[in-house]
């Protein structure tokens, strides 16, 4: 049976309480972010270990990535921080993290280029000498996500699946299957199948038994799953009114639940639900998909 894991759920609580409640909620494992390894001043891999629970990989710095196709001084910076994080993460003993290579609307790629290409051959170079797994994941332009993973078909670069961003922005593409062998690392979270939600499995619009069917094709994912829920949340819809927004998102398996509430430019999820209790249901629901793909491998 596929190991279960998560990465560090945000909440209120200071992160040592927050990573032994999904230890004692029965989690495998568990990934984090570039930001919260930041703000721990690089304490919380020494945390994990403490709870007993391994870290897998590290999600690097999204922000901004699309400028990474683009001549000038933004398009540097932003390689330059990721060679810098792959240093800096591989010294602290993370040696698989996640990257974006589009992210956001706001700001249009420039289309896949020599540009980028040579950036991006500057990251493996800095991954290999630093024995580091890339993992892309798919997200909002597939043209940008196909061209790295063609092109840079070496060890040092793998797969990262987010089924929630491939039911929102790529449903016409077998991701998993394209790259079934490839795949190190997991994003499982839910949505409406237009907006990035990062909501609970089983409470958006995916469908589960497709996506544990192509997990179950895959290596990887026989043995390990992660979930990247994004937590009690508000999700900002500019200019909507609650009857909009309740209207947009009339298509969620937890809709009329309770499980969010509208109100004026936003959708707020999973209001006052206390942290434990959120983190036994997401643990409860990841179980319910580790048992489906199970249930497919045999």
């Amino acid at each position: 049976m596929p190991q279960i894991g998560t990465y560090l759920v945000k909440g209120d609580l200071p992160a040592e309480d927050r990573i032994r409640i999904i230890r004692d909620a029965g989690f495998d494992f568990i990934c984090i972010g570039m930001k919260a390894y930041a703000e721990s001043e690089g304490k919380l891999p020494e945390l994990c270990v403490k709870y007993g629970l391994p870290i897998d990989n590290i999600h690097l710095t999204g922000e901004r990535t699309n400028f990474i196709w683009s001549e000038g001084d933004e398009g540097e910076e932003i390689c330059e921080r990721y060679i810098r994080e792959i240093t800096e993460c591989s010294a602290a003993g993370l040696k698989k993290g996640i990257v974006h290579v589009t992210w956001g609307k706001k700001v249009t790629p420039e289309p896949p280029s020599d540009t980028g290409f040579s950036r991006y051959e500057r990251i493996r170079e800095t991954a290999a000498r630093c024995g580091f797994t890339v993992c892309v994941e798919n997200s909002i332009f597939p043209g940008h996500f196909f061209s790295v993973l063609d092109r840079f078909d070496v060890p040092e670069f793998a797969h990262c699946f987010d089924c929630g961003h491939w039911n929102a922005f790529m449903r016409d593409f077998d991701v998993p299957g394209k790259y079934s062998t490839r795949l190190a690392a997991t994003h499982i979270h839910d949505n409406d199948g237009v907006h990035d939600l990062h909501i609970l499995p089983f409470d958006g619009s995916a469908d589960w038994d497709l996506i544990a069917s192509k997990l179950a094709s895959c290596p990887f994912s026989r043995e390990k799953i992660c979930s990247e829920f994004g937590g009690a949340r508000e999700i900002t819809f500019k200019g909507k009114n609650p009857g909009q927004i309740e209207e947009m998102l009339s298509g969620l398996a937890c809709a009329g639940t309770g499980a969010f509430r509208a109100v004026d430019g936003a959708a707020v999820f999973y209001e006052g639900i206390p942290y434990e209790e959120l983190i036994a249901t997401l643990y409860g629901r990841m179980k319910k998909l580790s048992d489906m793909v199970e249930a497919r491998i045999h």
